[in-house]
């Protein structure tokens, strides 16, 4: 198994990976030996995290600057990092445009386009744009693992505007699914994970307020942490997944 789960040689790129999950994901795979692209759409936080990485293990860690809302962009630093390193073996989406504050979360019929469309840039698109260019250079290599982070928003429990946000995590769940279909020829997978409330960050303050309150829904009586999901992540992009493709694993503390 430890055999299996070694990415010495390999090139992943991780997006939303300057902090939270994102930098979490990306830090297990240098563990593992990979040479890990930290991109992220802030450069400040981006480079600070990929220097660190690349200092504390034996692996080449860099940032790129991307934004996946941009296909151009996509583009440029994907093709840019095969040319660079000379191939793209793991793509790891998870970069999103995010949950709200529940008390400021306008009902629907309240919200305006302005409101969703970052939703449909990033949540959604991002996944798109990115594995749409990712995915001709692993059909070249024959061989590649998208991983796309997804989320347990996705079941359509969300209210408000935060609705934009689980209709377009489940159009990147049915994304995940319909391209594991194409690309499995070509010895692609192509998995998802979706998490639970996990402590990032970005949702510190969220759980702060209502953290007892979430607790009750979770068997296993604690949120998630990062290295819950990017354990995940490296799972199902390694060899001992080679016979799982398709496939949206729920890493959420038995919630319910």
């Amino acid at each position: 198994m430890k055999e299996q789960i070694d990415f010495s040689g390999d090139v992943v790129l991780v997006t939303g990976a300057a902090g939270g999950i994102g930098s979490a994901v990306a830090e297990e795979f240098a563990k593992e030996g990979a040479t890990t692209v930290v991109t992220d759409i802030s450069p400040e936080v981006g480079t600070e995290t990929a220097a660190t990485l690349d200092e504390k293990y034996d692996a080449t860690v860099v940032f790129r600057q991307l934004d996946v809302g941009d296909y151009g962009s996509c583009e440029e630093t994907i093709n840019g990092v095969v040319d660079e390193f000379g191939s793209l073996d793991v793509l790891v989406n998870v970069a999103a445009g995010g949950l709200r504050e529940h008390d400021d979360n306008k009902p629907f019929y309240q919200t305006t386009p302005e409101d969703w469309q970052i939703q449909f840039d990033v949540t959604f698109g991002g996944a798109i744009n990115t594995s749409h260019v990712a995915v001709k250079h692993m059909m070249e290599q024959e061989r590649g693992a998208i991983v796309n982070f997804i989320s347990e928003a996705h079941k359509g429990q969300e209210r408000g505007d935060n609705k934009l946000y689980a209709a377009s995590k489940a159009g990147v769940a049915g994304f995940t699914k319909a391209l594991s279909n194409e690309v499995g020829q070509h010895n692609i997978r192509v998995n998802g994970i979706s998490p639970a409330a996990t402590l990032t960050p970005a949702t510190e303050e969220l759980i702060g307020k209502y953290g007892d309150r979430m607790l009750k829904k979770y068997a296993l009586n604690r949120l998630g942490r990062p290295t819950d999901s990017a354990n995940a992540a490296v799972f199902l992009a390694s060899d001992a997944a080679d016979w799982i493709t398709g496939q949206i694993l729920s890493v959420n503390g038995g919630y319910s």
